[in-house]
This record gives structure tokens, C-alpha cells and sequence, in this order.
């Protein structure tokens, strides 16, 4: 009996593979990635450098951002953040408006997971909408993070 079970199981995972990977192949245009290696000049809060994208937006640039917590956290804590990032790209340019959750505050390291949403952009990208899921790590020590965004575009509306 456990033999059958074991069998059925894995006939369902492979029937399910089937229909997952065209619905995954049929998208792949409105996938976005980015990738980010960015400095803190200033400190926390504002940081500077550049993106690599691929996917919906393939582009290359600067990017700058600004995050601030919503509410002061403790130290050691994780605290709500939110902020707004702008990539400047051969092609033009993207805004993003980011919401997550950052810390351990005060820590040499740090992590920063969230959500990120398009809300404008210019050139190529005037009509972009998309949203995703971000993670950055933070070495403060160096000041140095490298972020990384997956998402989807709308697509050109």
C-alpha cells in the first residue's frame, strides 16, 4: 500500500511539472531580475551605485535609494522600512516604492526582504508597471549591500 501511495505521489509531481513549465515558459517575458551592488556614503538610509537587469527590462545603470523605518526600532530588533528607488538606465528610467521588514538593527550585518512595486518611469520604460519581492544584505562594516529584485512586469499598457 505504501508503495502505491509513494506512486501515485510522484505520477501527480510529474503531471503537475507538465503543466507548471509551460505556464512558466509562456511568462518569461514579464519576468524582471535585478541585481544591485550598492554603498552607503552617507550611512543608512541613503545608498548609491549601480543595477544589472534582465528579463522584461534588460538595461544597465546607476541606482539610488532612500528607505527609512516606519517606526524607530530597538537595537538588535527587526524594524518595518519603506523607500523609494530610482534606476537611470541607457533605455530610462524606473522608480520603485519598497515596503519590508530590516535588521537586526545595530548589527554589522543586516538583511532587508520586502516587496517592491514600479510606480513611474521614463524612456522605454514610461509605461512599465511590475512588482516583486526584494532582498538585500548589508555589510555596515564596509558599507557595502548588494539587493536583489524578482518580479513581474504589466508589461508596456
Amino acid at each position: 500500500m505504501k508503495g502505491k501511495l509513494v506512486i501515485a505521489v510522484a505520477a501527480l509531481a510529474g503531471a503537475a511539472a507538465l503543466v507548471v513549465v509551460p505556464l512558466t515558459a509562456a511568462s518569461a517575458n514579464d519576468r524582471l531580475q535585478i541585481g544591485y551592488s550598492l554603498q552607503f556614503p552617507t550611512g543608512p538610509g541613503h545608498s548609491v551605485g549601480t543595477f544589472i537587469a534582465s528579463g522584461a527590462v534588460n538595461d544597465s545603470g546607476t541606482a539610488s535609494s532612500v528607505a527609512a523605518f516606519l517606526t524607530p526600532p530597538t537595537p538588535g530588533s527587526f524594524g518595518r522600512l519603506k523607500g523609494t528607488l530610482t534606476l537611470v538606465g541607457q533605455l530610462g528610467t524606473i522608480t520603485e516604492e519598497f515596503r519590508g521588514i530590516a535588521g537586526p538593527v545595530g548589527a554589522p550585518h543586516e538583511i532587508a526582504r520586502g516587496t517592491f512595486r514600479i510606480v513611474s518611469g521614463t524612456g522605454a520604460y514610461a509605461n512599465l508597471r511590475g512588482e516583486g519581492r526584494f532582498l538585500v544584505v548589508v555589510d555596515f562594516s564596509t558599507g557595502q549591500a548588494v539587493r536583489m529584485d524578482d518580479g513581474e512586469t504589466g508589461g508596456d499598457d
